[in-house]
């Protein structure tokens, strides 16, 4: 199968408001600064897709008429080794989710160990801004290795009453130590919900089409793994299985723009109740995440 898109961690930045960094959350927007907002994942084998250009915006704005997206930004990937620069075309979706950027050409190819830089340029509230990021891709060598059941019905049991846990092994890739999984519904749906869990009481009336999206995309990742080539295990926790049917299990070996994005941009808020901003890896003007993984998936199907 082919590697999937990160869609369950695409968080809308421009939700977010004016002072991220301040000891506390202020109410009004005098500290606002325009910001350009960027959702971007580079995968080797695949094209130059699915980068989104958005803004921030004031604490008082209606988020449901603010412009977000932004359409005429310059945008571009350069091949750090080469210094080849690849402008990007906007591409305008159905909705938010499917509206990005893109390269239309075919002579970019992401390589695993390659270093790459995203540029961006825009106008936003009449103040000129522009960013830019670096990603070192992860070396060859990542892989999943196996799994240990592609077919089994939800929570069964050994003989001596045990859960029986799945388990997928995965071929480290050198220099890389944070590995993303998620195991994701082929067809999620309210007929497929597992409403025989132990861990909600949802029953079918209650589910909307934004709960059904909300329980297909669930994560889990390991980190601080041996930087070198060999075997580590992952788990696919029963906690992160909504549905029955098909799966498909997306592992991800992630580089450290990305790695560290994932493990700050919900724990904002420090144990004496001061807040401060994730980890953002850009120069300049921008917040968000541009980054690069390798993936690879296997199947995994939930029996009635």
């Amino acid at each position: 199968m082919a590697p999937m898109k990160l869609r369950f961690v695409a968080v809308t930045f421009a939700l977010l408001l004016s002072s991220c960094g301040d000891p506390t959350v202020k109410i009004t927007n005098d500290s606002y600064e325009p910001r350009i907002v960027v959702e971007g994942l580079l995968l080797p084998g695949n094209s130059v897709s699915g980068i989104r250009i958005t803004r921030n915006f004031t604490a008082d704005r209606n988020i449901n008429s603010a412009p977000v997206v932004i359409d005429d930004a310059i945008v571009a990937i350069v091949d750090v080794a080469s210094g080849a620069s690849f402008a990007l075309s906007f591409h305008a979706g159905a909705d938010f989710h499917t509206t990005y950027y893109e390269y239309p050409g075919n002579d970019l190819t992401i390589l695993p160990g390659g270093t790459y830089r995203l540029e961006v340029s825009a106008r936003i509230d009449g103040v000129s801004l522009s960013t830019r990021a670096t990603t070192t891709v992860p070396a060859a060598g990542f892989r999943i290795a196996g799994i240990s059941h592609d077919r089994l019905p939800y929570r069964p049991r050994t003989e001596d009453g045990e859960f029986i846990d799945v388990k997928v092994q995965i071929e480290r890739s050198p220099g890389t130590s944070f590995y993303l999984l998620t195991a994701v519904p082929v067809e999620p749906s309210v007929e497929n919900f597992i409403f025989d869990n132990a861990f909600t009481d949802e029953k079918p009336e209650d589910l909307s089409p934004g709960d059904i999206i909300d329980f297909s995309y669930n994560y889990e990742w390991i980190q601080n793994t041996p930087p070198t080539a060999g075997i580590s295990t992952m788990d696919v926790f029963w906690w992160d299985l909504w549905f029955y049917g098909e799966h498909r299990v997306v592992i991800y070996a992630a580089d450290d723009n990305y790695a560290r994005f994932l493990q700050t941009f919900d724990e904002v808020q420090e144990e004496d109740g001061n807040f401060h901003e994730p980890v953002f890896s850009f120069e300049g003007d921008g917040m968000g995440y541009f980054g690069s993984a390798i993936a690879d998936t296997v199947g995994l199907t939930i029996t009635r």
